[in-house]
């Protein structure tokens, strides 16, 4: 039975490709060749090319490959010729993806200067040897490129890949573009002008000023567009403006002429510290963990509100996360769902606050004005990740202190004591890295009265708030009990008859007035919201049929009864 083979050929680089016989002829003559030998195998050549030139091979990102590929999948080749095998790839983990794809169409794999059979066990191993050499050898050159790149720099010199906007280079040193180094200058003064990036954008617009167009080697146009604030920050922040180059966190001082002076970049960067401490001391969003919050797969979670659009200018709108799988898929596609955006906040709030207080660097962190504190919290939490069982903190100390020395912590002490903060019930477990923390709770997601909360393991509340506020549907409910009970009594009318004046059904009635039974210091921890989260209204019309005011709180949970005195 004949066996159509196919030849599949790889050079990384571009360079001789353009000769008459490059050096994916010279693999494809060889893959012939071996064919040619094998023709009373029944072996023959498809009529079809396989040429990846200037392709690397450590990825399978390659257009050819990608054609043999789906060549196999039709089941249009029974053979792969390769000249070696690391034309085919260099990442060991790619080639055994490869070679599982080939094994499931049963497509045979040589190798024309390597040959071994795939068949075989000695075959493989013979095979993953020369994957783990050749990516040996890969990631030795790495190193080696890298280790090259590090000392360049700190000569000063450039380093290679696109010189950035005001430079050219011209043997590894950088040499100044007259005008676009005016284009630099203006950007630098422009933001002292304006404090803005968004401000500065536009002027630059205005002003018709565009990023440098370049085309890459393969073609691609690049650049010409209007600035954009992510641009100028970069070209803000860019320290070989000043004559120095960078590499990995490590300033060297550069062969270049610096575009702009000390003292114009001492005060560009000292207004943009300056607004960005603003910034954060202004934190007034709805949303604590905004950017900041992912389900334990990866899936973010984004924001949002609900309520009438009045209700969200006067804050009485309820903010929640929700999961993007669950608004793109439908809520039954993630256990998330959405969450009560206020109740995992003060959660996340009690929960580092309680960690952090020992830190005298964070001493009057839970006595700062909310907002000035929930920057801070900002600052000091790197990400929250949620599941179904745990929760995870990670916090960054280091970063949170420093926002706090950028001057965030300002205030009246003896007046911002006073500010309450809500405090963790339990003892989560911590695992310290120097200045990170990660931060482990033990959670569970329960629906109470509409409203999915995060509780105990035990179901129990996790934090006491910073201030308790009460729930509108139960303090409804205890005036309705009682106004109807009032007028029941004063004007001694039916049931019947009331239900029809106010245009319900008796049987609400009927529900509801077993609840001016809940005696006084339950109607108290109601009306001022120290009753706790798991409290709903079925369990509070279950309470009712206690007469004993006292087994109502044990029946609640309650030990300590709320005094009813003012």
């Amino acid at each position: 039975m004949p066996k159509r083979c196919a030849i599949y050929t790889r050079k990384s680089h571009e360079e001789g490709l353009d000769q008459a016989f490059n050096s994916l002829d010279a693999q494809r003559e060889a893959g012939l060749d071996y064919i040619r030998s094998q023709k009373h195998e029944g072996w023959t050549v498809v009529d079809r090319y396989y040429d990846d030139g200037g392709f690397s091979g450590g990825n399978t990102d390659r257009p050819a490959l990608k054609k043999l590929l789906e060549d196999i999948e039709r089941g249009r080749v029974d053979v792969v010729v390769v000249y070696k095998v690391d034309r085919l790839s260099r990442s060991l983990h790619d080639f055994a993806q490869i070679m599982q794809r080939f094994d499931e169409r049963r497509v045979s794999f040589v190798s024309v200067t390597q040959q071994f059979s795939t068949t075989t066990s000695m075959g493989r191993l013979t095979l993953n040897m020369l994957l783990s050499f050749a990516q040996f050898e890969r990631e030795v050159t790495g190193e080696r490129i890298r280790d090259k790149i590090a000392a360049t720099k700190k000569k000063g010199m450039w380093a290679g890949g696109q010189p950035p906007l005001g430079y050219r280079v011209e043997n590894n040193i950088l040499q100044i573009v007259p005008p676009e180094a005016e284009i630099v200058r203006c950007i630098f003064e422009g933001y002292l002008k304006h404090r803005s990036l968004l401000k500065l954008a536009e002027q630059l617009d205005q002003q018709g000023l565009r990023t440098r167009s370049w085309t890459s080697s393969k073609g691609i146009a690049h650049g010409g567009r209007r600035f954009s604030t992510n641009a100028l920050h970069r070209t803000l922040t860019n320290r070989t403006y000043l004559g120095r180059i960078t590499h990995k966190g490590k300033v060297w001082p550069g062969l270049q002429e610096p575009i702009i002076d000390k003292e114009l970049w001492d005060r560009v960067h000292k207004a943009m510290h300056k607004r960005s401490r603003q910034a954060a001391s202004s934190w007034r969003h709805t949303h604590l963990l905004k950017g900041k919050l992912k389900t334990r797969e990866g899936v973010t979670l984004t924001t949002g509100s609900t309520g009438r659009k009045k209700q969200r200018h006067t804050g009485r709108a309820v903010p929640y996360y929700i999961s993007m799988t669950a608004l793109k898929q439908g809520y039954k596609t993630c256990a998330i769902k959405s969450l009560n955006a206020r109740h995992l906040d003060d959660l996340v709030r009690s929960i580092v606050l309680t960690q952090v207080q020992e830190d005298p660097r964070y001493a009057r962190l839970a006595s700062l004005e909310p907002s000035v504190r929930d920057a801070i919290l900002r600052a000091t939490i790197q990400r929250v990740t949620l599941a179904e069982d745990q929760l995870d903190v990670h916090l960054d100390l280091a970063a949170g202190a420093a926002a706090i020395e950028d001057g965030c912590a300002t205030g009246d002490a003896a007046e911002l004591q006073k500010t309450p903060f809500p405090v963790c019930l339990y003892r989560p477990a911590v695992e310290r890295d120097g200045e990170r923390l990660h931060i482990t709770l033990a959670i569970q997601i329960k629906k109470l009265d509409g409203k999915r909360l995060i509780l105990g393991p035990d179901g129990q509340d996790l934090f006491q708030p910073a201030q308790p506020e009460p729930q509108p549907h139960l303090v409804l409910a205890l005036g309705q009990a009682y106004s109807w009970k009032q007028r029941l009594e004063s004007t001694g009318c039916t049931l019947a008859a009331l239900a029809k004046e106010l245009g319900i059904t008796e049987r609400r009635i009927r529900e509801l007035l077993p609840l001016t039974l809940v005696g006084p210091g339950l109607v108290k921890r109601i009306l001022t919201g120290n009753h706790g989260s798991t409290i709903t209204l079925d369990r509070l019309l279950a309470t009712a049929t206690h007469l004993d005011w006292q087994r109502q709180l044990a029946f609640l949970g309650m030990d300590e009864p709320v005094s009813t005195t003012p």
